[in-house]
């Protein structure tokens, strides 16, 4: 009798993020991490008004929505500079230049549930019942997630 093991579903990022160190264990792929740890670095407030535009000789080029807000990031410097230094495990940034410009990510406005699919696939006659229960909770998860 063969026994079936079953592995956790992996995230996506977390994935890419493993192939990007293989292919690039020298550290060029620096933008990309520096791209997704910013938010976690900066918090929630700055990453919504600032983005990751370049890295150019160790600096990184943060775009701002407004320079308020360079006034602010730039008094608050050095504390993330240090978070990022931490967080990277390395010093590949050592210095930030807050730049003003447009944020080039569209911010999208939430989309209607389509509830009339949802319907039709809880319609569905499933026998068993821990497997109708399961296939409910998916959907019903599937229709609270954002799009």
């Amino acid at each position: 009798m063969a026994v079936e093991l079953r592995r956790r579903p992996e995230r996506v990022g977390d994935m890419l993020e493993a192939l990007l160190r293989r292919l690039d264990p020298g550290g060029c792929f620096i933008l990309v991490r520096l791209a997704r740890v910013w938010p976690e670095v900066a918090g929630e407030a700055i990453a919504r008004r600032t983005e990751v535009k370049a890295l150019k000789f160790h600096t990184a080029i943060i775009k701002v929505s407004s320079t308020m807000w360079i006034q602010e990031l730039t008094a608050i410097k050095h504390a993330i500079l240090t978070r990022l230094r931490e967080r990277l495990g390395d010093d590949s940034v050592r210095d930030l230049r807050f730049v003003p410009g447009r944020l080039s990510r569209r911010r999208s406005k939430p989309r209607p549930r389509p509830r009339e699919l949802r319907r039709a696939i809880v319609g569905l006659e499933l026998k068993d019942p821990e497997l109708r229960a399961t296939f409910e909770r998916l959907i019903e998860a599937w229709g609270r997630a954002s799009r």
